[in-house]
């Protein structure tokens, strides 16, 4: 987190110009949708119903009108490509998209803090838990991008999920879940896809193949995914010193994964599976159009690759008793990158007055920079049946982080010129080793105190060990390397309560109080500054109430949540002395907003689905020392954002054709909290239309796809010009129009 820390802190503040922001949340209004729980149940044809959603993440299999929270699932991943697709579909849930290079920021609830910047080895905020399976990613350094093939569902749940997952879910929890073997047929999917994106010379390609067979008959199946995706840039590049090129910022993703179920008695299975993914990535996502003069133009110097190598395992076992069902699972996240970055026209900008840079007229600048981080857990649970008044869960868990980070800025020829030794033209170095220890303990009970109503309660317990050891040369230098280390202890306890009221089979309200955490750390600092040595962990507090229920024999379903989260003793980079980074807590914000989801079956052939959230985020303290003010907006969230979509299934003439097209809105973002910051700005709302259709005759299905009919550029992040200048600045921009054609084959 201290190499986070060095790759955010505001590097420059301008004078303060106070934000009149502060939009107070009409509350009263939204309850305007709770009465809709006592609209009758109209006739339909029951063959139009909405199909049964359950969730998993709860760590039981649950419906989703008996879970008390909010929640999303998703369960169709037609021409669903990456976490922004998934984004939309989920009201609260919106990511700052940096492109494949770049992890995407994810942002439930509005709880981010961080500016939307160049996010070089920023990891994703880490507000948001991210599991695949019962893998937990790390926090920080985490992949740029999971992909989404061979999926059974992805879950997503709004707001704090402490007590079950801990660290890392102040803002909520997405959960991947791989699909497992079928024990009883085998099966072949594949699947190829090419498609061309406008200002791009070059098609893009995506091939996979699904391969399930039962190995032994209703004991031991096996499930393999191979997977390649090519996709050709659409930014070029005239500045690069090597010379001009052209779609600089394509990418390669590469992937493997294997399932490997055994299933003896009905008591007991064991599952295993193996994940490997490769990315290779050409450049940022990112123009400069005021430099440039065209939008789909980068003015760096350097081209900036990364490439990514992920490797996920883990076994879980489950063995069901009369009296509760044991769960244990081991698992390992492994994940190394190498990433370069044009450092450029942050040296030139440093200092204009400084001659020591400005001497060399041809100075030019990158960081290289490699990560390593493998992350070991395992965890213990026992859930009792869910048939029974009183449920219950109890669990244990421990994980171990290692992490390695090697940064290195490179001047080449700099040495040459000053005379002096530059090893391989390197100039400054940064390296971080840190050890990470969580043991955790968990539990929660429910009890149906009538056949409607519904009361339960959980706590976590945990206590993080934080052992890190930073150090800094800077060349041309005989002096060894300064090395800072940092060493925390830190524990707490976390609760959560909620209540739900069945209605009727098919309505329910509920109410929830849950707390979420993200841990606190050391902060590696010299041994003569004995103070802002740790910082705590920051705490979100949210008040949930929330409807959902079915009408008309099942053919609509609707979701509405409303809800307030105290996020307390925020965590935010600063620094000592003007040059050591450090994390500090600093004081409060507050969340709240309405959110609604709802999908309608309008007649055997059509279905209707959309989601709208409004969120009110800001901070209700004042910090003046970090230039925080009462009533800033935090950033990286919009205010509002809605989708609308309508799909169509039914045979005709022979086949069976699908059909869907969908708008989504993003609203309005500030990158920083306020003017004060160097890189505040607000980025306009954006509008994007996707269309598709398929036809489907025995095993073969062919598709067409049309993403961004309206060409729309859209505006996800920013890199301001104060530090880096007119040349050095650069905007994160959404991918064009792109016209495709696919084409599966099952078996």
């Amino acid at each position: 987190m201290t190499i986070k820390a060095i790759m955010t802190m505001q590097t420059g503040r301008t004078r303060h110009r106070p934000l009149h922001c502060s939009r107070k949340l009409p509350l009263a209004a939204a309850c305007a949708f709770l009465p809709l729980l006592g609209l009758p149940a109209f006739a339909a044809d029951t063959d139009n119903k909405i199909e049964e959603i359950i969730v998993t993440a709860s760590k039981r299999n649950q419906s989703l009108l008996d879970f008390s929270g909010s929640a999303s699932v998703i369960t169709n991943f037609q021409n669903i490509k990456n976490i922004g697709d998934i984004a939309s579909q989920v009201p609260g849930f919106n990511i700052v998209d940096a492109g494949p290079r770049n992890p995407a920021g994810l942002v439930i609830r509005g709880l981010r803090l961080d500016e939307v910047g160049s996010n070089d080895l920023g990891g994703d905020g880490s507000a948001v838990a991210s599991y695949v399976d019962n893998i937990p990613l790390q926090g920080y350094f985490v992949p740029p991008s999971f992909s989404l093939k061979d999926l059974q569902q992805v879950e997503v749940l709004r707001g704090p999920q402490g007590t079950l997952y801990g660290n890392a879910s102040i803002g909520g929890l997405i959960r991947y879940v791989t699909a497992k073997p079928d024990l009883e047929k085998y099966s072949v999917r594949v699947n190829a896809e090419a498609s061309q994106t406008k200002h791009s010379d070059d098609l893009n390609y995506d091939t996979d193949l699904v391969v399930n067979a039962p190995l032994i008959d209703d004991t031991l199946g096996l499930r393999l995914l191979l997977g390649k995706t090519e996709n050709a840039g659409f930014i070029d590049n005239e500045y690069l010193l090597t010379g001009p090129a052209k779609d600089i910022n394509n990418d390669e993703t590469n992937q493997a994964r294997v399932n490997l179920l055994w299933q003896p008695t009905e008591s007991f299975s064991l599952n295993t599976m193996y994940h490997y993914q490769e990315i290779n990535v050409g450049d940022r996502q990112a123009a400069n159009e005021s430099f440039t003069g065209d939008k789909y133009s980068a003015s760096s110097r350097y081209l900036q690759p990364m490439k990514g190598e992920l490797q996920l395992a883990g076994i879980d076992a489950e063995y069901e008793m009369e009296f509760a069902t044991l769960t244990a699972s081991m698992n390992r996240y492994d994940y190394t990158q190498h990433v370069r970055s044009d450092q450029t026209d942050l040296y030139i900008a440093l200092d204009p007055t400084n001659e020591y840079y400005n001497l060399y007229e041809d100075l030019s600048a990158y960081n290289a920079s490699n990560i390593d981080v493998v992350k070991d857990s395992v965890e213990l649970r026992l859930v009792s049946p869910g048939d029974q008044s009183i449920r219950w869960l109890v669990g244990g868990f421990y994980s171990r982080d290692d992490l390695d980070v090697y940064m290195g800025d490179y001047t080449p020829g700099f040495g040459e010129f000053l005379g002096a030794e530059l090893p391989g033209d390197l100039e400054y170095l940064s390296t971080q080793t840190e050890t990470l220890d969580e043991y955790s303990l968990y539990g929660e009970v429910a009890y149906d105190f009538t056949p409607k109503l519904e009361v339960s309660l959980g706590a976590r317990h945990f206590r993080y060990d934080d052992k890190l050891n930073v150090c800094i040369t800077a060349y041309p230098t005989d002096r060894p390397a300064s090395c800072r280390p940092g060493d925390d202890v830190s524990t707490g306890v976390l609760g959560k309560f909620s209540s739900r009221y069945k209605i009727t089979d098919t309505h329910s309200v509920y109410f929830t109080v849950a707390e979420g955490y993200r841990r606190g750390g050391a902060n590696a600092l010299p041994e003569r500054i004995d103070f802002s040595r740790e910082y705590d962990p920051d705490t979100a507090l949210n008040y949930e109430l929330g409807a959902r229920g079915n009408w008309f024999e099942q053919r609509l379903k609707l979701d509405a949540a409303l809800f307030v989260i105290d996020w307390r003793k925020i965590q935010i980079a600063d620094t000592v002395e003007g040059r050591y980074p450090i994390w500090i807590n600093a004081q409060d914000a507050r969340s709240q907003g309405i959110e609604l989801d709802f999908i309608a079956q309008l007649n055997q052939a059509f279905s209707l689905r959309g989601n709208y959230s409004y969120t009110d985020a800001e901070l209700t303290e004042t910090v003046v020392s970090i230039s925080a003010y009462d009533g800033n907006i935090l950033p990286g969230s919009p205010d509002k954002q809605w989708s609308l979509s309508l799909d169509y299934a039914e045979p005709f003439m022979g086949v069976d054709v699908d059909a869907r097209v969908g708008i989504n809105h993003v609203g309005e973002i500030y990158t920083a909290l306020n003017p004060d910051f160097y890189n505040y700005q607000k980025l306009k709302s954006y509008n994007t239309v996707n269309a598709r259709i398929g036809v489907t005759l025995s095993n073969w299905r062919l598709g067409a796809f049309i993403n961004n009919i309206e060409n729309i550029r859209g505006i996800t992040g920013k890199r301001s010009d104060e530090t880096y200048g007119d040349q050095g600045k650069f905007e994160y921009i959404t991918q064009p129009r792109t016209i495709g054609l696919s084409v599966t084959y099952k078996y």
